[in-house]
Order: structure tokens, then C-alpha cells, then sequence
């Protein structure tokens, strides 16, 4: 089952390879921007993090930038994962993509920009509340990733069933455990990918450059790629689509 989810998931990316890697632009820009406004940030698994201990001492129009930034990140985050689904849908179900496209920028990408915002928020907190009681290291860790299970099949849920924002946060918390395999191994190619794409340019290129040609490969490769697994992994659900 595995073999045949990867499998899915490669001749779907191949297939639609032009328009995965035109939508995946936006997600480009969203982890450009905090590096670019000059948040305080770091790069690492070719992505841009923030660095949650160094907000207690910024100013407030400091802050307001980094409040800024983020949401314009997570918009164009959303409209990205967004479209990539919407690609993947009009493959299986031979829709048009222009139409659910527009159709998508104002009610598909503000649903999964608003989970993705709730997301962001609960994880600000748990990162400064740990931060707080000297748990950081270990608590906020778990926490996260009990945050980050109701997101993880949420656009998915949204773009080809059609849920509401809640219900569909709600069937991916359930998918991650009823779908456990598939979950774990998800983890198991990102982390893969992830890690070897940091190796690769970080050896080949000094740090900074390295760091840049990591965030943009990531972008425009990687994750592009793990969003389509996640897609084909919901879509498994359909038993006729194996």
C-alpha cells in the first residue's frame, strides 16, 4: 500500500510538474518574507523559523513587522498548498483548474489561511509559555506536534471534500491515527528529503549561500512534493483511487 501511495504521489507530481512548480512560487516569497523584513529568524531543513526567545525584546514596531510578516507568510503559504491540491482534485476528478482556482482564492485559501493562523497562534504561545517555565526543550515539542495533527490533512480535507474549516481540522486529527502507516511514513520521506537537501547544499555551498539555495529548493521541489504525498495519503481513503 505503501508502494502504491508513492507511486501515486510521483506520477501525479511529475505529471503535473509546470503547474506544481508555478503555484509553488508563492511559497518561495512566504519564506522569503521574514528573512527579507529582518525578523529574527534562522534557516534550517531548508526552511525559516523564528526565533521565539528574541520577541520579549522587541519593540513594538518590531513586533508589528514580525505580526506582519507572518500573516502575509501564512496567506501565501495557504494559496500555494491551496492551488497544489486544487491541481491534484482536476486530475481525479477532470475539473478545471482555472475555475478552482479562482473559486479557491476566496473560499478555499481563507479557510486554510485561517487553521494555519490558529495553528500559528497556539504555537506562539506554547514556544513563549515554555520559553517562561525552562520546559522549552522538551514540552514544546510535544505540544507542537498536537498542534500541528489537525492541520496536517486540514487543506486536503477542505479542497477535495469540501469540509468546513473545523470539521476538516477535525478529520485529520482522526486520519493521523486511523492512517497511522501512511503518517509515519510521510515523516519518514520528509525528514529523508529534508535532511539530505540541507547536506547536499550546506556541503557543497558556504552557509549563507547554502541556506538561500536550500529555503529555494525546498520551496519549489520538496515541499511541493510532500503536499501532493499528503494529498494522494487523504485521498487512500477512496479505496477505487488505490
Amino acid at each position: 500500500m505503501a508502494e502504491s501511495v508513492l507511486s501515486h504521489a510521483l506520477n501525479a507530481y511529475f505529471r503535473n510538474i509546470k503547474l506544481i512548480s508555478f503555484f509553488s512560487i508563492p511559497m518561495l516569497v512566504a519564506l522569503l518574507i521574514p528573512a527579507l523584513v529582518n525578523t529574527p529568524v534562522f534557516s534550517a531543513l531548508g526552511g525559516s523559523f523564528l526565533r521565539t526567545g528574541s520577541i520579549p525584546d522587541a519593540s513594538a514596531a518590531d513586533f508589528g513587522i514580525i505580526i506582519i510578516s507572518l500573516l502575509l507568510s501564512l496567506y501565501l503559504m495557504s494559496f500555494a498548498i491551496v492551488n497544489i491540491n486544487i491541481v491534484i482534485k482536476s486530475q481525479r476528478s477532470m475539473t478545471s483548474v482555472k475555475n478552482e482556482v479562482v473559486r479557491g482564492i476566496t473560499g478555499y485559501t481563507l479557510n486554510v489561511f485561517m487553521l494555519f493562523l490558529l495553528g500559528s497562534i497556539a504555537l506562539l504561545i506554547i514556544q513563549l509559555l515554555t520559553f517562561e517555565l525552562g520546559a522549552q526543550s522538551w514540552l514544546a515539542p510535544i505540544l507542537s506536534f498536537l498542534v500541528w495533527l489537525p492541520l496536517f490533512y486540514a487543506p486536503a480535507g477542505l479542497v477535495i471534500d469540501e469540509l468546513r474549516p473545523f470539521r476538516a481540522a477535525e478529520k485529520s486529527f482522526k486520519m493521523v491515527f486511523s492512517k497511522l502507516n501512511y503518517f509515519l511514513l510521510w515523516i519518514f520521506v520528509a525528514l529523508a528529503l529534508l535532511v539530505a537537501l540541507d547536506y547536499a547544499f550546506l556541503s557543497l555551498l558556504p552557509y549563507r549561500l547554502g541556506s538561500f539555495a536550500a529555503v529555494v529548493a525546498n520551496s519549489l521541489v520538496i515541499m511541493p512534493f510532500l503536499i501532493v504525498l499528503q494529498t494522494q495519503i487523504y485521498l487512500s481513503k477512496y479505496t477505487i483511487l488505490d
